[in-house]
């Protein structure tokens, strides 16, 4: 029998090597008692190095325990010993990596990761935890830039593929994550943590008809569970068909929560999509249990609210918007909302004193003058918030293919900008309109075109959309005298400049708003609708140029309902001034029923709005209406 001398801490054999293994137990029993067990660690370290396989006993009696108890300091300690005793074994250093990282001491815990990982370099799991850890402490670079060099083990190791795309996603490299993606095998998907980060980083690529696949194929893989839902059904919804909105998306969120029934977000997808699906009632549920559990979110409550009013409840709307408006009171958006409610509730004192707080607030941030405000506009263009998908599509609808893409994109900002600020001049300085009013074109066309219109003593249905000046319209049939009404969803209010040609659908049910629309007619006003436009969450979609774009078919009915002319209007800049395209839309032949007109009617609308779109990028304005569910071309097919 060979004895091992203890001077050189090295393990002995025999009977010796039975009692370094008693002695090493006494020792981990003392620690484990100790009032101080860190005091205790100074004898582990010699023991140790006596026993033999020591270190499962260390790992097994003194460091198990004190993990399974949350005593994270003296299970640290122990694993030091164990690594300074042996310093390859990179479990323990993985062990101890996690432990500094549950303690968020981030710079340990990373290089312990980093050690673990050098010893086995070609070990896929270690560098998974590299990258992990780099996320968790917020180093979303550093980690991005780990998994850039070692990508290639995410390809080879597909059950640690997680940590990599993750890692692009959050550092904005969606485009590498959804190539990590798209290179798994849909059929051997390893788990459902893997598949729902892929499913993710497909959608968050743009690429959601892949994004859809690979969820599908998970789920009949085995792999289902709430995140994957919820990835699966938000990509259904960015992809927009009106199934995958109205069937898909509902039935996925409904399943997430089947698993996870206090899911927030779940539970506020699922109303919402509900609300838009026009299933009022059955969002109600969802979206009152979403804000019991977490009452702090504030989009989440107004989607509450515009279910409360779409299941008439007026007075609870307006009740929860209030209190969007007392957790935010410098939030304009919040305000806006609530004054329609409020009046909706028949609270319209409540609704003036907010509708004045909400001018004033507005106001308080334009200049004196309409120039400076003007002066003021070019200096922010490039702070429009108009999303890509918007500027893309219009890009592709544009007639002069030689102008340049930076400078058409500045002037639809432009655009944009002018009819905002529009709005803003013609409520917050009424008494000083008639500067904005100097934008106005040759307004004598315009009168000309409407008066053997109106002369037959009938209305007339004037269609627009959501483009150009689009407020420009107010001053000019106030300054010729026509008689109008314009439909709209800015909330009415007794204190506006216009709020006597205002039909609000912010608050009147959809049946008042038809009576008011036909009596204007009968009465003989022109009418004026923009049809791509609704209040409505669950307003019915149309296909137009490659997109789902909001259609109301209300106008063309009504025109045939009533007997009256019917006209497309769109505003658009000429030589620094407003100008207006003025267009017969058909008339209904005899005994033509409504749907056929309804039909042909609409071809002519979207034909002239076809045209108006192909003008110069001033006249889009890119917000409202048909931009709304603008949505990127689909990347799936990107090689």
């Amino acid at each position: 029998m060979v004895e091992l001398s203890i001077e050189n801490s090295r393990p002995v054999a025999g009977a010796d090597a039975q009692d370094a293994a008693v002695r090493l137990r006494e020792i981990i029993g003392q620690i484990r008692e100790a009032a101080d067990p860190e005091r205790g660690m100074a004898a582990l370290e010699p023991a140790l190095r006596q026993a033999k396989d020591g270190w499962r006993d260390v790992r097994r009696l003194l460091v198990s325990p004190f993990v399974r108890e949350g005593r994270f300091v003296p299970a640290i300690a122990a694993l030091e010993v164990l690594i300074a005793v042996h310093p390859s074994r990179v479990d323990d250093r993985r062990l101890l990596a996690s432990l500094f990282g549950r303690m968020q001491q981030w710079d340990r815990a990373i290089a312990e990761a980093d050690a673990a990982a050098g010893i086995e370099p070609g070990n896929a799991a270690l560098h998974a935890v590299r990258i992990q850890l780099r996320v968790q402490a917020g180093r979303v670079a550093e980690a991005a830039e780990a998994a850039r060099a070692t990508r290639a083990m995410a390809q080879s190791e597909p059950g640690e593929a997680h940590s990599w795309m993750m890692a692009f996603v959050r550092n904005g490299d969606v485009a590498e994550a959804a190539d990590i993606a798209a290179a798994l095998d849909p059929d051997k998907l390893p788990n459902e943590r893997v598949a729902t980060m892929a499913v993710r980083a497909l959608m968050g690529d743009g690429r959601n008809a892949a994004a859809i696949g690979l969820g599908d194929a998970a789920l009949s893989a085995g792999h289902d569970c709430a995140a994957l839902r919820s990835s699966l059904g938000l990509s259904h919804l960015r992809r927009g068909t009106e199934e995958d909105r109205k069937v898909h998306a509902v039935a996925h969120f409904e399943a997430g929560l089947q698993a996870a029934p206090a899911d927030v977000r779940l539970l506020t997808l699922y109303g919402e999509t509900l609300l838009r699906a026009g299933r009022y009632q059955e969002a109600v549920a969802p979206l009152a249990r979403a804000i019991e559990l977490a009452p702090e979110l504030e989009q989440t409550r107004a989607l509450y609210a515009r279910t409360l009013r779409y299941t008439l409840q007026y007075g609870d709307a307006a009740d929860q918007l209030m209190k969007l408006v007392e957790g935010s009171p410098d939030k304009l958006l919040w305000q806006r909302a609530a004054i329609g409610a409020l009046s909706q509730a028949g609270r319209k004192e409540e609704a003036e004193a907010l509708f004045t707080r909400y001018i004033a607030t507005r106001g308080a941030r334009l200049p004196d003058t309409f120039q400076e405000a003007m002066a003021r506009m070019e200096e922010k263009l490039d702070t429009a918030p108009i999303p890509q998908a918007r500027l893309d599509w219009a890009w592709s609808l544009r007639g002069d293919t030689s102008i340049d893409r930076a400078a058409w994109e500045r002037r639809a900002r432009w655009g944009h900008m002018v009819d905002h600020l529009l709005l803003d001049w013609l409520e917050c300085r009424q008494e000083r309109a008639e500067e904005a009013m100097q934008l106005l074109g040759e307004l004598d066309t315009g009168e000309r075109f409407f008066a053997p219109l109106l002369a037959a003593g009938r209305g007339v249905v004037v269609a627009t959309a959501h483009v150009g000046p689009m407020y420009a319209g107010l001053m000019a049939l106030e300054l010729v005298g026509i008689p109008s009404r314009w439909l709209a969803t800015a909330p009415n209010s007794a204190r506006s400049s216009y709020a006597e040609a205002l039909i609000s659908t912010a608050d009147q049910t959809e049946a008042q708003v038809a009576k008011a629309c036909m009596r204007a007619l009968g009465s003989g006003y022109v009418l004026c609708l923009a049809i791509d436009g609704a209040a409505n969450p669950a307003a019915p979609r149309t296909s137009f140029e490659g997109q789902e774009v909001t259609y109301s078919s209300f106008a063309s009915h009504l025109a045939h309902r009533m007997g009256v002319p019917s006209v497309f209007y769109a505003p658009r800049w000429e030589n620094g001034r407003v100008a207006y395209t003025l267009e017969m839309l058909p008339a209904a032949n005899p005994d033509e029923d409504a749907q056929a007109y309804s039909q042909r009617w609409q071809k002519a609308y979207f034909e002239r709005l076809r045209e108006h779109l192909a003008t110069e990028p001033e006249n889009l304005r890119l917000s409202g209406g048909i931009w709304r569910h603008v949505t990127p071309a689909d990347r799936s097919a990107r090689p």
